[in-house]
């Protein structure tokens, strides 16, 4: 079957900006960056977060358990 080519009439054809292939490397590498420190600050603020309820937590045992000083 022979290729037709398809004729367009009336129609304007909107140049479309070329993105680099320098500027899509940047931007994926901007991208990965963005990922990798949104990962970190979740573990960051994960880690102090557990930190810190394990000490409120052993503050109220050691108050639970610790013995009445008062002579």
């Amino acid at each position: 079957m022979p290729v037709r080519r398809i004729r367009l009439q009336d129609t304007k054809l909107e140049a479309r900006p070329l993105i680099h292939l320098s500027v899509a490397i940047g931007r994926f590498v901007e991208a990965l960056f963005y990922a990798i420190l949104r990962v970190a600050g979740v573990i960051t603020f994960g880690v102090i977060g557990i930190a810190i309820l394990g000490v409120l937590l052993f503050m109220t045992v050691k108050r639970m358990t610790g013995r009445n000083r008062k002579p």
